[in-house]
């Protein structure tokens, strides 16, 4: 269509080359000139009343031309039933005789005549002309406005066909976009199957590692198994060795007081009338026949004749008649006796070899020593008596007390180290060392409380520096507290350890998780390293049956943000059966404590230790998550208005006790000041007017810190 548009087009009356454009502008007039451009052509004939009034109406008129109306008249002149002549006077006469100022035409003029005078040759051809003309304006017309719809339709293709292509440019971008897209998957799908394989690789491996070392477990087990049953039976036979032993000592020794009476002789080795004999055998009957613990304790009586290894003896054996043991220290016993037994076979030796070296005649010499027993036994039986009596005072001296009382006589030595008075350890404002702990150790297999406080490491050398100090003496007693932890073991119930700062650090709290997992009342307070999420989920592990914890960080601490909001939530996670709770710290606030309250429903005591302020929304929504067994608050160094506690007293109904600790401190940084001071008293006086209520009285109590009371209060 473009192309038929761009052909050359030629003008239907001029034959010039120009477009349809051109042809309505310059080649089509809008009106038809009948004028003859030459006179000698020849031109229209005017009528016979145009003619004869040339003069009046002048040459003006007669070169006026005709109107389109007359051609349009003219070119439906065929199909008109009336003469194209009577056309054309009918429209060129009244234009003509419109176009002057003269009166209408007379009378004498007719039609007819006119007809006659226009029945010329050059009207067809003006007609023919004319309607030639009208039809070209037609068709101009017609073919212009399709080439103006066609150009419009031209013009929307080309919009769409522009669109279509911008929508194919971008489409491609997209899938350009959308393959660079799926490369990348492809990529990181071959990474994730590398990766997926190599730790299915590493899965393999650790489960080959878990399994031999499941596989040395079971070797381990059964080896200690084994070791226990030879363990055991070893000490069944040694037991039945000793006590032959003792037997044979006891016949040599029968024989050898036989041979000391002064009617021995050789063949005949008992009296005539056998009297001594028989006394002599019943009194060692009567003197072995105890157990062979006993027997030991005699044979050292008499052939070592020693008081100090006597009464180490029977320091050991009659232990178990004073007071009740366990079955760990009955086979303890057997050890000891074992050892002491073998020391009486040396004796025995010995006694038999200074008897060889004698002559006959010194059987005369030597008296008679089984006479002496009787005193032995009684000096042992007292002794025995003693001790138990020391046995029920030692319980109740304190640590300080035993290590003094060991230093008197061995007696008193032998029951101050003994684990049965070991059951409470305090040791508060002293100065030792890991290996004084490591010692102590050993008598606290029975410890159910241990408490540290205040406690300090060795002095600083000469050519120390601080920081060499400090480094060098950071959590230099957890060695002797592990040992001391790991002979305590299921028996500690309760720990204490509280301004021990730099030599007892949290990892104290995973040697408890690992040695102590009956522990039921904790108390940590440090201020150099508090305890921090990961310690509380270890301790949390290891002992399940907490019931009464108090963390809360010493101040100023030297790290407040490590006790936050995250180690409330893992503690109520880990007991939720607490009874009694103390945290505190800048580190935490109200939703941490929430969280703490909502999962230990059943907390009875709450102290609160340097907190953030305590306000009746934040008492509203602690009361909201839980406290309904509440029965005693305290707020240590912990602001709280007057309002909170009114709503605490309200909806705790079971709450007996509130403790305030106040100090200017905890409101003011410059308490020193007199408007804080003044601030400070209004807000104690508010607090104390509280003590006024009716049930408050009793429960409420005040405390100001004593550098915080003024002097006219």
């Amino acid at each position: 269509m473009s192309t038929a548009a761009e052909q050359p087009k030629h003008c239907p009356d001029c034959g010039e080359l120009c477009g349809f454009g051109d042809v309505l502008k310059t080649h089509t007039c809008q009106m038809i000139c009948l004028t003859p451009r030459r006179k000698s052509e020849g031109a229209v004939m005017a009528l016979p009343a145009q003619t004869q009034s040339t003069s009046s109406l002048g040459n003006s008129e007669l070169s006026q031309p005709l109107h389109l109306e007359l051609l349009d008249a003219l070119s439906l002149a065929p199909s008109a039933t009336a003469p194209l002549a009577q056309l054309l006077v009918h429209q060129c006469t009244p234009s003509v005789l419109s176009s002057t100022a003269s009166p209408p035409l007379s009378p004498f003029s007719r039609p007819e005549r006119a007809l006659a005078q226009m029945s010329t040759p050059w009207l067809a051809r003006l007609a023919m002309e004319a309607g030639l003309q009208q039809l070209t304006l037609e068709v101009q017309e017609h073919v212009s406005m399709r080439l103006g719809s066609l150009q419009e339709e031209v013009k929307r293709r080309s919009a769409e066909v522009h669109r279509a292509h911008r929508e194919s440019e971008r489409m491609e971008k997209e899938k350009q976009e959308a393959e660079e897209k799926a490369a990348e998957l492809e990529r990181q799908v071959e990474v994730s199957v590398e990766m997926l394989a190599s730790l299915r690789q590493e899965l393999m491996e650790r489960e080959e590692e878990l399994s031999l070392k499941q596989q040395e477990v079971c070797d381990l087990d059964r080896f200690v198994q084994e070791t226990a049953l030879r363990e055991a039976s070893a000490k069944i036979r040694l037991q039945s060795f000793i006590e032959n032993l003792l037997e044979r000592a006891e016949r040599a020794e029968r024989q050898l007081q036989e041979l000391h009476t002064p009617s021995h002789t050789h063949t005949d080795i008992t009296s005539p009338d056998g009297s001594f004999t028989a006394a002599g055998g019943a009194f060692h009957r009567r003197s072995y026949s105890e157990s062979g613990i006993s027997r030991c304790c005699y044979s050292r009586c008499d052939h070592t004749g020693s008081p100090v290894r006597r009464s180490g003896v029977c320091e050991v054996l009659r232990e178990p008649q004073c007071y009740q043991r366990n079955p760990s220290d009955t086979e303890a016993d057997s050890d000891s006796w074992s050892v002491y037994s073998t020391e009486s076979q040396e004796g025995l030796q010995q006694h038999y070899r200074t008897y060889n070296k004698r002559d006959n005649t010194a059987f005369h010499c030597h008296p008679l020593r089984h006479g002496n027993r009787p005193d032995r036994s009684v000096m042992c039986s007292k002794r025995m008596k003693r001790r138990a009596w020391l046995f029920c005072v030692f319980p109740y001296l304190d640590t300080h007390s035993l290590l003094i009382a060991a230093q008197v006589c061995k007696d008193w030595w032998s029951v101050a180290r003994h684990p049965a008075v070991w059951t409470r350890v305090t040791l508060e404002n002293s100065r030792i060392s890991s290996k004084f702990m490591s010692t102590m150790a050993q008598w606290c297999s029975r410890t159910h409380t241990l408490i540290l406080c205040h406690l300090k490491p060795r002095s600083r050398a000469k050519k120390e520096s601080k920081e060499e100090y400090l480094k060098n003496t950071r959590g230099c007693l957890e060695e002797g507290l592990e040992a001391v932890l790991r002979s305590a073991g299921r028996s500690l119930v309760s720990l204490t350890i509280s301004h021990c700062p730099n030599i007892l650090t949290d990892r104290t709290l995973w040697l408890v998780s690992c040695h102590c997992r009956a522990l039921q009342r904790l108390t940590y307070r440090s201020s150099s390293d508090p305890v921090g999420q990961e310690v509380i989920w270890a301790l949390g592990a290891g002992c399940r049956d907490i019931t009464s914890l108090n963390i809360a960080p010493l101040q100023p601490c030297q790290q407040p943000s490590r006790f936050s909001n995250r180690c409330l939530q893992t503690i109520g996670r880990c007991w939720p059966h607490l009874y009694q709770v103390g945290v505190g710290g800048a580190g935490c606030g109200l939703q941490g404590l929430a969280s703490l309250v909502r999962n230990c429903s059943g907390v009875c005591v709450l102290e609160l230790d340097h907190m953030s302020e305590m306000s009746q929304q934040g008492a509203a929504e602690l009361c909201r998550e839980g406290l309904q067994q509440l029965h005693t608050l305290i707020f240590n160094y912990t602001p709280v208005t007057a309002k909170a506690i009114l709503h605490f007293h309200s909806v705790c109904l079971k709450l007996k006790c509130i403790i305030v600790l106040m100090s200017s401190a905890d409101y003011f940084d410059d308490p020193e000041s007199e408007e804080a001071k003044r601030i400070f008293s209004e807000m104690v006086s508010s607090l104390q007017a509280l003590k006024k209520r009716p049930g408050l009285s009793d429960i409420l109590q005040v405390r100001v810190d004593q550098r915080d009371i003024l002097p006219d209060s």
